[in-house]
């Protein structure tokens, strides 16, 4: 109501010749305050950051990620290092970096941690400055983006290992409580264990996830050339600092001349007439007949122009051959550390398969055990059949009716007798049917067990077999044949039912009778008797 009072007054004195607006406004209204819907900007809030100096300086300092320093980053690269993802990207003139904790920007003379005010960062820059200091008497050796990068790698990698080695020796306690089949380990330590064992298997494959991360953005920049190469920034930085000192000098040279190029030493000989003798120090590069037509500017211009294309032509396969031994370098530093990783990746898909194995094994003793408490349900099952035999039997008898037979004697033990025989007979062979099917159940496994192990042997077999006659047809002498053979070659001694097995297969592989002499025959070289010579002299005729 008092919002509406106001309005209709300011209606009624905005009026041409009374008070303006503005004038009413000042005077009258107090200040209102707008209020602005918050903006994202990627500048909005200053992030701690530690630089460390090829020279061993270290730099603490605030700054926003758009622009550190000497290094300016997109849009794109701030949404890289805010987000999870593992990054390892490279820029024109920096590489970009974000390995979990460790992230920032790697120049050719500086390294760039963001977030130094967390402890682990902190730490682990504290162990990076320390790894730095330690190589740099490699300086001469190693550019300083590589030690670095090494340096990087080596932490990350360091800290990936020490949570694969706390997870397998986790993970392997843990199954050997599950596994343990002492009176000591009760169900509810083995549930215990087993509640345990699920978070262990969601850390492994995060850290799994994370090594396969590292990998693949490896093999992305070791299948990239022009990346190799770009990750060279130390040379890079040599290469445009010097194109820009050899641009400027040469500047500085055409000012001070007045636009023609400075004469050499040969220009000074030319003007005193010597100019034949000074020629033939240049005469791989300048034809002296083509001298001799042109002034004593032109041949000193086409000298300096000779030396320059000799020392470009030599500053190029020097730049050349350091560049291809520093993309050498960088590639043998990744090879290594992508061996390193894949390594690691192994050793956890080895636990993570452990842990698969143990869970079959304890998934088959569950089985095991409902298999023993349904036998044990089917054999009371059977006993409850053969005991309500008897029962129907007495209630039949126990019936309050009269049939004749109370009366009969010794007709109450005959009937007892009756059922108690029938219900016995009933349980053995229903217990005989039963014991019958398990131990087919347990044949057809002890098959399957001695064909495995006839199978891994028949290779060494059959060699010992090559050069012996063919084994005998009957079943009984060829088993014992097969006896005394793997005795005499020291081999293990097979079982019964393993040299059945091993018997029926070479019968099979054992050609008959008809086949060996088939082959025998096709086998032989065929012979013609000699052709009768025919004496063709007339008296022969």
């Amino acid at each position: 109501m008092q919002l509406l009072v106001q309005l209709e007054l300011v209606a009624l004195l905005v009026r041409p010749g009374i008070v303006s607006l503005p004038c009413l406004l000042r005077h009258h209204a107090p200040p209102v305050m707008l209020a602005t819907p918050p903006m994202f900007s990627v500048t909005s809030s200053p992030n701690s950051m530690v630089e460390l100096c090829a020279n061993g300086k270290v730099n603490r300092f605030q700054s926003n990620l758009t622009r550190i320093r000497t290094c300016k980053l997109s849009s794109r690269d701030v949404r890289l290092l805010r987000s999870s993802t593992p990054v390892l990207a490279v820029r024109e003139g920096f590489i970009l970096f974000d390995f979990g904790d460790l992230k920032g920007v790697l120049q050719h003379d500086r390294l760039t941690l963001i977030g130094a005010d967390r402890a682990a960062v902190n730490a682990l820059g504290s162990q990076v400055q320390q790894q730095l200091a330690l190589s740099r008497g490699d300086l001469e050796e190693y550019p300083f983006e590589v030690r670095a990068l090494e340096c990087v790698l080596e932490q990350s990698y360091s800290l990936l290992e020490q949570s694969q080695r706390r997870l397998s020796s986790l993970v392997t306690s843990t199954l050997a409580e599950m596994t343990d089949t002492s009176s000591r380990q009760t169900d509810a330590r083995r549930g215990l264990a087993l509640a345990r064992l699920l978070p262990m298997q969601i850390s492994l494959k995060a850290l799994e996830t994370k090594a396969t991360r590292l990998t693949e953005i490896i093999k992305e920049l070791l299948e990239n050339e022009d990346d190799i190469a770009d990750m060279c920034l130390s040379l890079l930085h040599r290469r445009s600092h010097g194109s820009e000192v050899f641009s400027s000098t040469r500047a500085s040279t055409s000012s001070n001349s007045g636009g023609a190029v400075s004469p050499l030493p040969i220009a000074s000989g030319a003007s005193n007439g010597h100019s034949t003798n000074m020629m033939p120090t240049f005469e791989a590069d300048i034809d002296t007949t083509g001298l001799a037509m042109l002034g004593d500017g032109s041949i000193a211009a086409a000298a300096t122009r000779a030396l320059d294309k000799d020392a470009g032509a030599e500053r190029v396969a020097i730049e050349e051959e350091e560049a291809e031994a520093e993309r050498e370098l960088i590639e043998t530093l990744l090879d290594v550390y992508l061996a390193r990783l894949e390594a690691l990746k192994d050793q956890i898909e080895s636990i993570t398969a452990e842990i698969e194995t143990t869970q079959i094994v304890l998934e088959l003793t569950l089985d095991n055990e409902r298999n023993r408490i349904a036998r044990l349900e089917l054999l009371l099952s059977m006993i409850g059949l053969g005991v309500g035999f008897s029962a129907a039997v007495s209630g039949f008898f126990g019936m309050n009716l009269l049939s004749g037979v109370e009366m009969v004697p010794g007709l109450f033990g005959f009937v007892i007798g009756i059922s108690v025989f029938i219900s016995s007979g009933l349980m053995a062979t229903w217990w005989c049917r039963f014991r019958s099917v398990s131990r087919d159940q347990r044949s057809r496994l002890n098959d399957v067990q001695a064909l495995k192990h006839v199978l891994a042997k028949m290779d060494v077999v059959a060699l010992l077999l090559r050069n012996r006659p063919p084994l005998p047809a009957h079943s009984n002498a060829m088993q014992a044949e097969l006896r005394a053979l793997l005795m005499d070659s020291g081999l293990p001694a097979m079982s019964t039912r393993e040299l059945a097995l091993l018997c029926n297969i070479l019968k099979h592989e054992q050609p008959s009778a008809s086949e060996l002499s088939r082959h025998l025959y096709s086998s032989l070289p065929i012979t013609f008797p000699p052709r009768p010579e025919i004496n063709a002299s007339p008296a022969g005729l």
